[in-house]
């Protein structure tokens, strides 16, 4: 079920993607968002894809590469020769990109509650698997207002995941200021954590990235 050729929107959106760690529950910004230490925020542990791959993006990394108390170093990198892809990790900060390949390093704190992005500004949930319909999270980052709302909570097992339909919790992710993104939709698990990443674009079309951690909650 795991395929080695990462897919954290394969790193363009693994980078996008690294727009991707947070969590839920009106929790304020800069707060801990409780639970246990997750094994998926451990060293070493990867996320990878479940597909054949995206084209334009190639050799893509995602590793924990680092954890310092309960806040865990995600690094992404990938090789990236999509344009639309590629302007679009350009205009993301702190990305480096030379030539085509594109990295970066992002702190979250991963626990069994959810994810949380750790900025500078404060922390912001990404997914809190407790959360309700209507929840919502903010904080201003590099500028941009980044507005995060709980747009489902699901009831039963209605999102499939590879070969399994899963309960999941969904999170619209507005105001990035990413060129041609209308939004981000973060997908997640209680046991499987961030399973899927959704690129809503300007222009009509929609990318879905399928995500998988080798470690999981139990």
């Amino acid at each position: 079920m795991k395929t080695k050729s990462i897919h954290l929107n394969l790193c363009a959106l693994l980078i996008l993607m690294a727009v991707i760690f947070s969590s839920c529950d009106l929790i304020g910004n800069g707060k801990d968002l409780g639970g246990d230490p997750s094994p998926m925020g451990d060293v070493n542990n990867e996320f990878g894809i479940m597909s054949s791959g995206i084209p334009g993006v190639s050799n893509p990394q995602a590793v924990v590469t680092a954890k310092n108390g309960d806040v865990s170093t995600v690094t992404y990198s990938a090789t990236i020769t999509d344009p639309t892809l590629l302007n679009i990790v350009k205009a993301m900060p702190d990305v480096t990109v030379s030539g085509s390949t594109a990295s970066v390093s992002r702190e979250y704190r991963i626990t069994t509650k959810g994810f949380q992005s750790v900025y500078e500004e404060g922390n912001l949930t990404i997914v809190d698997y407790d959360a309700k319909v209507g929840d919502k999270y903010s904080l201003t980052h590099n500028g941009n207002k980044i507005v995060r709302e709980v747009s489902k909570v699901s009831t039963e097992d209605d999102y499939n995941w590879g070969f399994m339909l899963i309960k999941t919790v969904q999170v619209e992710e507005t105001g990035r200021g990413l060129p041609g993104v209308s939004k981000v939709v973060f997908v997640a698990n209680h046991r499987f954590g961030m399973v899927g990443v959704m690129i809503y674009f300007e222009d009509g079309s929609t990318k879905t990235i399928g995500i998988v951690s080798d470690a999981e909650n139990d």
